[in-house]
């Protein structure tokens, strides 16, 4: 998919909603994309669309001119989703309540269904933004969802270097040490990896930009590893794949790594 046109915000109005609300303003400006702010209210309580538009200039500024406002009422994943659908949005930014805290709107069962029910690319902030990603890692399992999930990261941001990491393992590692064993365990991810590679059919330039890496063991734990070396600022996770890891993307594992997660995550679907 080329880089979005149309970017769906959602958001309390509240000040602590500034990073997400400051990740969207780059973005929109980076691509010259149309932003509209989406502020869900209870069912039960009627909207003063003037308090409304009074919040948003006093929390957001002049920043906030020139974005959409929607209001809307109900569940605040259902509604995203929905109204997502609705604008033809391309991607979906939502962010935490409290920062890295697993109980956080975003972080735990409206995430989930958000990521079930919404078509576009779902992007939860939580880091102050203070330039483009630059720094990218990919998650994989050469399913057809972490081909998404790279070609969506090589689009989305044409200037970023991407690393896409891959965990194998060594069957009856605590029974058998042959060191053959895990050589021909290697050798056969080497291989599986060369083979999405080649798949991607990636043109000169973004090959250039990508970087691969293997690791032994836990897939959780390695990209923890890796994120916490500061090295990367956003991390990017296709949805539904062949693994137990990217199946749980959308399960309680994805609540858990959004969790800790000391950077931002991007969480594509495959478009079906």
């Amino acid at each position: 998919m080329p880089v979005p046109m149309k970017i769906l915000l959602a958001t309390d109005l509240t000040a602590r909603a500034d990073r997400p609300f400051a990740r969207a303003k780059l973005l929109a400006d980076i691509w010259n994309a149309d932003s509209t702010l989406l502020f869900v209210s209870n069912a039960k309580a009627e909207v003063d669309i003037a308090k409304v538009e009074a919040l948003l200039l006093r929390n957001y500024g002049a920043d906030a001119e020139g974005c959409n406002l929607a209001i809307n009422y109900g569940k605040p994943a259902q509604v995203i989703a929905e109204t997502a659908v609705q604008l033809d949005s391309d991607l979906i930014i939502v962010g935490a309540a409290r920062h890295n805290d697993i109980s956080d709107l975003f972080l735990g069962t409206a995430v989930d269904h958000l990521v079930h029910h919404a078509a576009a690319p779902v992007l939860i902030v939580k880091e102050r933004p203070r330039a483009n990603y630059g720094r990218i890692l990919v998650a994989s399992d050469f399913s057809d969802f972490s081909t998404q999930a790279l070609r969506t990261a090589l689009e989305f941001f044409p200037g970023a270097k991407i690393e896409l990491v891959h965990a194998y393992h060594v069957a009856y590692e605590a029974w058998l040490k042959s060191d053959c064993v895990a050589a021909e365990t290697l050798s056969d991810a080497e291989n599986e990896l060369q083979d999405f590679m080649a798949g991607m059919n990636l043109s000169e330039s973004d090959a250039s930009r990508v970087s691969t890496r293997l690791v032994e063991g836990n897939l959780h734990q390695s990209v923890h590893n890796m994120l916490d070396t500061g090295d990367f600022d956003l991390l990017v996770l296709g949805t539904h794949g062949r693994s137990g890891f990217v199946m749980a993307t959308i399960g309680s594992r994805a609540s858990e790594m959004m969790g800790w997660s000391p950077v931002d995550v991007l969480m594509v679907r495959k478009p079906s």
